[in-house]
């Protein structure tokens, strides 16, 4: 680079600063042919600058007292890897970009539709294709996801065929940290910042229960704060209110032991939404006080605590307006405890009770919240520009004008000629 030339600084990570309607991503048809074609990608600066506390000084100072250096929230954040050789560069005419992440079951890859549409895309191990539990479980994340619609649910993309040799789901892909993330290196969430999350959460248990499904899982793990707030992600411990006998093998214990209520620990079989109240509750718990219900030192002591009705959830430290709310969402017996749309009024009181309005909650959240980094895959994809076909035809020599007039007028006073 020469001397005289002037380095513009670098771009600052840009915070949320308005909700924005993310685009529906659309399956590409089955019929047509897959679009291979090269995108062009423009990255973010290497060396970009956090974001700086005076974009967050319109905020109330009790939001945003005690924030770490946005820079950090995602200081764990694991970056996109490149693909290997061994990995497919294209799935359901889906374009690969890269790795997202791996588990024990399956890879995660990052991809675009034909659509210039960003996915995450996730696909089922062979080794563990064979296996009839994984592909269950798979099926039934593919058919929760494709019935639950709302704008807190990461929504379905595309899928492979039931039955297909290599399993695949393509979800929307949402951009910013889980909630886990985020609270490793972020102190314990105001009262209204608590009570925000969980109106924007209750929204998507309604939806979630709306399509009769139970989510099983929810936790901070499970939970992406994207640019125009949470996210619920994973559908692979779900349950079907009217799934058929034997799906869920009886006393099987799926899901995240510090955040499952009594009943699941005890039976996996016949939860109700009351189950996803009290995952709800135990994760606003850890956001706004930074410890568990229950904490014990092994598994079978964890367990013990959680269903034995003599022992009290640990409450402590819950800002005083919402301490009533969640308690009762933690009550041993499923009956006692609110549901998600009684849950979500009383949250909504406390954020009326500081002034704050639900869309203004909704953005401060969001802006505290969501922030993009230079590891993330690209925030902007631009399609090129399909090129034109040539058209193939046959062009004859230029004829000389008086010539091509011969031609003609010889023609049209042949002997036979109509005139």
């Amino acid at each position: 680079m020469p001397t005289d030339q002037v380095t513009p600084p670098p771009t600052p990570l840009r915070p949320a600063t308005m909700p924005r309607q993310e685009a529906r991503l659309r399956a590409p048809s089955r019929t047509a042919r897959p679009r291979h074609r090269t995108v062009t990608v423009r990255r973010p600066c290497e060396n970009c600058a956090p974001a700086s506390r005076a974009h967050l000084s319109w905020l109330p100072s009790r939001w945003s007292a005690g924030m770490t250096p946005v820079s950090a929230v995602l200081g764990r954040r694991v970056p996109m890897e490149p693909l290997e050789p061994s990995d497919p560069r294209t799935i359901g005419g889906i374009e690969l970009h890269g790795r997202l992440g791996k588990g024990g079951m399956g890879e995660v890859y990052f991809g675009v539709t034909p659509d210039a549409e960003q996915v995450a895309v996730k696909v089922i191990l062979d080794d563990m294709v064979g296996h009839d539990t994984v592909r269950e479980r798979f099926d039934r994340e593919v058919l929760a996801m494709g019935m639950v619609q709302g704008p807190r649910v990461a929504g379905l993309v595309a899928a492979s065929e039931p039955g297909a040799d290599s399993p695949w789901l393509a979800m929307e892909y949402v951009r910013g940290a889980t909630l886990q993330d985020y609270l490793a290196d972020h102190p314990a969430l105001a009262a209204e910042m608590g009570a925000a999350l969980g109106v924007m959460l209750a929204e998507a248990l309604d939806d979630i229960h709306a399509a009769r499904i139970l989510h099983r899982d929810l936790k901070p793990g499970n939970i992406l704060l994207g640019p125009d707030g949470p996210k619920v992600i994973d559908f692979g411990l779900v349950d079907l209110v009217e799934a058929e006998e034997g799906l869920t093998a009886t006393g099987a214990r799926l899901g995240t032991p510090r955040f499952m209520p009594p009943e699941q620990v005890e039976s996996a079989k016949d939860l109700t939404p009351a189950a996803d109240v009290y995952a709800m509750g135990a994760t606003l718990l850890y956001a706004l006080t930074g410890h568990h219900p229950y904490e014990q030192k092994n598994a079978h002591a964890l367990y013990y605590a959680i269903a034995s009705p003599d022992k009290e959830p640990d409450v402590s430290g819950l800002p005083a307006p919402l301490a009533p709310v969640i308690e009762a969402m933690l009550a041993h017996g499923p009956a006692s405890r609110p549901t998600a749309a009684q849950a979500s009024a009383e949250f909504r009181g406390v954020l009326a009770a500081a002034g704050l309005s639900v869309r203004d909650a909704r953005v401060h959240f969001a802006t505290l919240t969501y922030v993009e980094r230079p590891d993330d895959p690209p925030s902007y994809i631009e399609p090129p520009r399909r090129p034109a076909r040539p058209r193939h035809r046959e062009r004859s020599t230029p004829r000389p004008v008086v010539a091509s007039l011969a031609d003609r007028l010889a023609l049209a006073y042949a002997p036979g000629a109509r005139l």
